[in-house]
């Protein structure tokens, strides 16, 4: 397995560009939040507001996990992109509507073949699936055609991984 699965901050009107080093490889989504996560780069809120909106968790420390979303974006690639703004991710609204948001989101790259996998995305899209059972239906093709690499294995290693980073 190769890829880094660092953390990356993609702010109002970037783009997170996704890429496996090798053509044998596609892209596994490993997290992604979308929201209002920590001051920062993508927010520079002045200190004299943030002691004003400590308390209030609409304002900063709201976010939602939109992993199915940037599965179906990414997963089974071996490239991708999603820029920001994003029409499937600002109707999810974690935090007071009218504030910016940014995505964070990792991925890793595993040893697959995505040209089965991209045939079925293509299909999925095409038809009038749900959101949720269009993601299901995909890392199931998806995990069939990746070699040596349960992709919910990966998920659960990289939660872990989050969660021991936070302490």
């Amino acid at each position: 397995m190769s890829g880094a699965n660092k953390l990356n901050e993609i702010c109002l009107l970037e783009t997170m560009e996704a890429r496996c080093r090798w053509n044998s490889e596609v892209i596994v989504m490993t997290s992604a939040r979308w929201g209002r996560m920590k001051t920062g780069r993508c927010l520079n809120i002045h200190p004299n507001l943030l002691a004003s909106v400590s308390n209030d968790p609409m304002f900063l420390g709201c976010s939602e996990d939109v992993l199915s979303i940037l599965d179906m974006k990414c997963s089974s690639k071996p490239a991708c992109d999603v820029v920001v703004p994003n029409p499937d991710l600002d109707t999810i609204t974690p935090c007071y509507e009218d504030l910016t948001r940014y995505l964070e989101a990792s991925y890793t790259c595993v040893k697959g073949n995505s040209d089965i996998s991209l045939r079925f995305h293509h299909f999925i899209s095409s038809t009038r699936f749900s959101l949720r059972l269009a993601t299901l239906l995909s890392i199931y093709i998806f995990t069939v055609h990746v070699d040596e690499v349960d992709i919910k294995k990966v998920h659960r290693e990289s939660a872990k991984r989050s969660q021991c980073s936070r302490f």
